[in-house]
């Protein structure tokens, strides 16, 4: 006989005795999730006070993600030029612009980056970066300044010049089927035009190579259709002639088509890549290029080939951007509002919890006990919880709420689907950290009067059903499972409502909705499994002789 079996076979009680078992191992170790730095403090000073004697396990304590308006940091505000992009293409220009900023800016460790971007009242368009914990306003800049804009521009006009040195450089078509042989064979030599750009070789830093507008020898330069938003990744390949290292560019399907395009009219003409609006290279095209591939040879050390090939890859800007203001946010101010929202949350907490016993007494006792297991899973999901513990608790969570359906007799496959739907997404806020804002804790303390929502539901059909005359364990079943189609409507449409701010909102909004959606998604846990396993293990005779325990007298019974 399997386990599941045998458990199977127990009486309620008996099963309801091991589920309170799991749930305070589940307790325990939220516990110390939430509460690991005060776990360890505690663990150091008992083993201070027995002299090493008793030495408790540590663990590793998993910090609070604060934004911006909490533990403070840096606003920059930039203002993007859309003059050369046409009108229909600005908004997906300007949305991979934000992207590209946010990878750019987790790459230098800052949590969770907040990118909008925005239309001022001329018509401007701005990318407001909100990057919480970097106080130094020069080193935002410059993480979000070494994102490169990548640009391929075609000859205008040039002014020739018989002393303007020679330069060799080479672009190599190489289709999907390839070999290093035959790229090696297909390699093109395009030979250098009097006139056109020098590159000092090795280098490709903003400060040796010359701007185009400020160098007389330089060839007049016009904007062509192929920018870096068609880059699709760079790479670092090397020479099979010298063993010099290149950069590879690899373009997606569009700008293949724009590559070869490009290559096809300046056959015999050169083309120059431009980056941050200095030349890196300007071969001269000897035939047309598809397959979407090009190398930028400059004979390159590898530190620069990896220097190029990493900004390059952490995004190049479709669109030009200049700082217009930037400002530091102080923590002072972050400081004193986490400690009203906690004063507030705690004299919330207190409030309901006082209401609940007074008015619903032992069931209202049981719901603050829920309530507390509540608190705990909900500051849990907001951090960062290694992988495999996370898939536990949440099995966990998804499965006692699956026994207590069953137990009840209301499980069906709709049921199954919402709450797996809701594990699925609960399991993901675990792993990735949540970044708490002003709004995010005022969804979270908002859900904590509605976490006992459904408690009240419960008590009260209980209440009607014991006042019909059932007995008290009876009026438990038939309250919880009169209470659900209630519960299930009210905290369906809240989270349909929490999934719409997050998806659709701006970053305040999708803070708010994002505490608010995991505090309603537990609150069914706590309320219904936590509860109803308490109600089970206290149930008994003792119960049935003090129904105003429960907030019914005898008489009232009676009559």
């Amino acid at each position: 006989m399997s386990l599941i079996q045998k458990f199977s076979k127990l009486p309620l009680r008996a099963k309801s005795w091991w589920i309170l078992g799991l749930i305070v191992l589940f307790v325990i170790t939220i516990g110390l999730i939430v509460g690991g730095s005060s776990y360890n403090n505690s663990v150091k000073e008992l083993a201070r006070k027995t002299n090493d004697i008793v030495i408790l396990p540590m663990v590793k304590p998993i910090p609070f993600h604060l934004g911006l308006d909490l533990q403070g940091g840096s606003y920059l505000v930039y203002q993007a030029n859309v003059k050369n992009i046409p009108a229909g293409e600005r908004a997906s220009a300007l949305s991979s612009a934000r992207d590209i900023i946010e990878r750019r800016v987790n790459t230098f460790g800052v949590s969770e980056p907040v990118v909008t971007v925005n239309r001022d009242v001329q018509g401007n368009y701005q990318v407001i970066a909100e990057l919480a914990g970097i106080k130094d306003v020069r080193q935002a800049i410059k993480v979000i300044g070494e994102t490169p804009v990548l640009q391929f521009k075609e000859e205008a006009s040039r002014k020739l010049s018989a002393t303007t040195p020679k330069v060799k450089l080479s672009v190599v078509p190489v289709s999907n089927n390839s070999t290093s042989s035959s790229a090696s064979n297909s390699l093109k030599t395009v030979k250098s035009l009097a006139g056109s750009v020098a590159v000092q070789p090795g280098t490709f830093s903003s400060s040796s190579l010359p701007a185009t507008a400020n160098n007389p020898q330089t060839i007049a330069w016009k904007n062509t259709e192929l920018t870096g938003k068609y880059l699709q990744r760079a790479s670092i390949q090397f020479n099979q002639r010298d063993g010099s290292p290149e950069v590879a560019l690899n373009f997606d399907s569009a700008g293949a088509k724009l590559f070869a395009k490009i290559t096809a009219r300046n056959v015999g003409k050169p083309v120059a890549i431009f980056l941050d609006g200095r030349v890196i290279s300007a071969p001269t095209v000897n035939e047309e290029i598809t397959g979407g591939q090009a190398v930028i040879s400059g004979h390159f050390n590898i530190k620069e080939a990896k220097s190029l090939v990493s900004r390059l890859n952490s995004g190049a800007l479709p669109v030009p951007i200049t700082l217009i203001s930037q400002k530091t946010i102080g923590a002072s101010l972050g400081s004193k509002s986490i400690d009203n929202s906690l004063r507030a949350g705690l004299i919330g907490l207190l409030l309901v919890s006082l209401f609940m016993i007074l008015y619903y007494r032992l069931p209202g006792f049981l719901s603050v006990l829920s309530l507390l297991v509540y608190g705990l899973t909900v500051l849990a999901i907001f951090k960062s919880i290694p992988i495999w513990l996370a898939l536990i608790l949440v099995v966990i969570m998804i499965g006692l709420i699956f026994y207590t359906f069953n137990e009840l007799k209301i499980f069906n496959g709709s049921l199954a689907a919402l709450f797996i739907a809701i594990g699925f997404i609960l399991f993901f806020y675990a792993l990735k950290p949540v970044t708490l804002s002003l709004s995010g804790i005022a969804g979270f303390i908002l859900s904590i009067g509605m976490a006992v929502d459904a408690n009240i539901l419960i008590f009260s059909r209980t209440r009607e059903e014991l006042k019909a005359g059932k007995s008290v364990t009876q009026a438990v079943n038939d309250g919880f499972k009169r209470a659900w189609p209630s519960i299930r409507d009210g905290n369906l449409s809240t989270l349909i409502t929490c999934l719409i701010l997050m998806f659709f909102g701006t970053s305040t909004v999708k803070g708010f909705g994002t505490t608010l959606f995991i505090g309603i998604s537990v609150s069914l846990f706590s309320a219904i499994v936590v509860t109803h396993t308490l109600f089970v293990v206290i149930l008994g005779d003792w119960l049935e002789k003090r129904t105003w325990l429960l907030g019914v007298r005898r008489s009232k019974i009676a009559e």
